[in-house]
Order: C-alpha cells, then structure tokens, then sequence
C-alpha cells in the first residue's frame, strides 16, 4: 500500500510519538525516499528550473535523500553540498524547517544491500555546481552522482524500476513514486 506523509503529519507530534512511528515501520522505512524543498539559494534554483517542466504545481522537491538503516537506527542519507551526511531521522522529522513529503516503501527490498551501498557515500564531496546541473541537465558529474540518481541506481541494482533512466530529477522520482499503479505491495 502506498503510503505518502507530509510535513504536516509530523509537526504536532512530540519527539517520542516520532519515534515511536519510526520503530512501527521500521523495516518499510529502509529504502524510501525524502522528497525536501527549502530556502537555500540551491533548492530555490533547482526547484524554479523543475517548475518549468512539471506540470503538476503543488509540491516541487529540489532534492532526495534516501532512508537507511546505520548504526543500528533509521537515518536520512543527505546527498547535498559539500558533504554527503546522515542524520537521524527522528531528529529530522521533529525540527526541521524544511517543506518535505515522506514516500514510504511499497516494495521488497533488501534492505541491508541498500543501506550498505548508500552508507558507502558518506563524507562525500559534493559540489553545488552538481546539484544546479542536475536539474539542467541530468547528467552525473565527474565528482559524484546527484542524489535522486543515487537512490534510484540503488533500487535499480535489485530490479527496481529498472525502466527508468536513472539520470532523473527530484521532481521525477518523486511522481514516479508516487504514482498508485508504478509498483506492487509488499
């Protein structure tokens, strides 16, 4: 069952209710993605050039960062300048002023194959040039590939839409994923 969650969804909740959410789907969690917008010069960028494609106005992410298991919890893996990092999802949820949708997995996966090989990127260097060329012109850049580019070419290494190119945008992996008919129930 496709499940979508919007900032709203979490901005009454205390830190505990969060977490109590978080170790509810915990294993769903692994390998979904964190559609976010914000006010950086760079999410600005990257959003306004998506607007002029999608035709669908009502939420434009700038970026995707991917949901893994490290450390033994449930982290958000940020593939954005200069550094790729994780952080915890629960602090993320609860104090973030960023506008995101959460697009929790309906899909099998494996999980600890996922986490592994996104972890593997952390500390990366991450240019903000390539997170504007993304947007303009999808292509991987001789540092790194952006990041909703990662978290597709990791699905796709377990035959998950594998029909996709996975020079996608934010914007296009997010109506992909969230598209009803796009993939079968766990």
């Amino acid at each position: 069952m496709l499940q979508i969650h919007a900032k709203t969804a979490f901005e009454n909740m205390s830190v505990d209710d969060i977490q109590k959410w978080i170790i509810l789907n915990y294993e769903r969690l692994i390998g979904s993605a964190v559609f976010t917008k914000n006010k950086s010069l760079t999410s600005k960028i990257v959003s306004r050039v998506e607007s002029w494609k999608c035709k669908n106005k009502c939420f434009i992410p700038s970026h995707t960062a991917s949901v893994i298991e490290y450390n033994n919890d449930i982290y958000m893996f940020d593939m954005k300048p200069l550094r790729a990092s994780v952080r915890p999802l629960a602090d993320y949820l609860s104090d973030t002023q960023d506008d995101y949708v959460l697009i929790l997995r309906n899909f099998k996966l494996d999980t600890r194959m996922f986490s592994v090989n996104i972890a593997e990127h952390i500390n990366e260097f991450y240019p903000f040039i390539s997170a504007l060329g993304s947007a303009f012109n999808k292509r991987q850049t001789k540092w790194s590939r952006h990041c909703s580019e990662m978290h597709l070419r990791e699905l796709q290494k377990q035959g998950i839409l594998t029909h996709l190119n996975p020079e996608i945008t934010p914007d296009e992996l997010f109506h992909e994923l969230s598209r009803k008919d796009a993939l079968y129930s766990i």
